[in-house]
């Protein structure tokens, strides 16, 4: 069976979609959702002022080091490559739990030969989500992608993981649509959606 594609739903099969997705939240699920985005802007904040670097950079740089890092292993990333920076070392003297290019990628944002909000739209979304507290720009992940094209109903699904820039703003702009449509940030509804379907999943 081929993956389930974004190229292949219609705008509003995705707004329904999301919708399901939402709706299925548990009032657990909405609580943790709520709650994610402050706990990361709050350590945004953090890093910022401990380092002296405006917010929006610390949270690309927490961004650049998510993929397929845990939480709290990400924050302790994060930390420790702004301190290398603001040293004066290298990238190749901080172990983090990612790949090495993502490390490169966040002591080149620190450095500002970046353009993130061309170039790295999901990285970009989640500093504007946790830097600069922005509720109309998307943090979108593969778990955002697998809602926007698979209902509840469906269980576990396999959906193509990344999109197009063109495919992220089309996404961004149906999940912020249906953010205003229940008086969210269109992060927090982001987030909800988020752990509803890794509960579902069991992820």
């Amino acid at each position: 069976m081929k993956k389930k594609t974004v190229t292949q739903s219609t705008d509003k099969k995705i707004y329904n979609s999301l919708e399901r997705w939402l709706n299925a939240a548990s009032n657990e699920d909405w609580q943790a959702g709520k709650q994610w985005y402050k706990e990361a802007q709050a350590f945004c904040k953090y890093l910022a002022s401990e380092f002296d670097i405006d917010s929006y950079t610390c949270a690309a740089v927490v961004s650049s080091l998510s993929p397929n890092n845990k939480w709290q292993r990400n924050k302790i990333d994060a930390f420790n490559v702004i301190k290398a920076f603001k040293q004066g070392k290298t990238a190749k003297t901080v172990s983090c739990c990612t790949y090495n290019a993502n490390k490169e990628k966040a002591f080149a944002i620190l450095k500002g030969s970046i353009e993130l909000s061309a170039k790295s739209p999901k990285t970009h979304s989640f500093a504007m989500n946790c830097g600069l507290l922005s509720s109309d720009h998307i943090t979108i992940d593969k778990w955002h992608i697998r809602a926007c094209l698979v209902r509840p109903c469906d269980g576990v699904t396999d959906t193509v993981e990344s999109v197009t820039v063109a495919q992220y703003r089309r996404i961004e702009a149906i999940t912020v649509k249906l953010a205003h449509k229940y008086g969210l940030k269109g992060y927090e509804l982001q987030a909800i959606i988020w752990v509803a379907i890794k509960h579902n999943w069991n992820r």
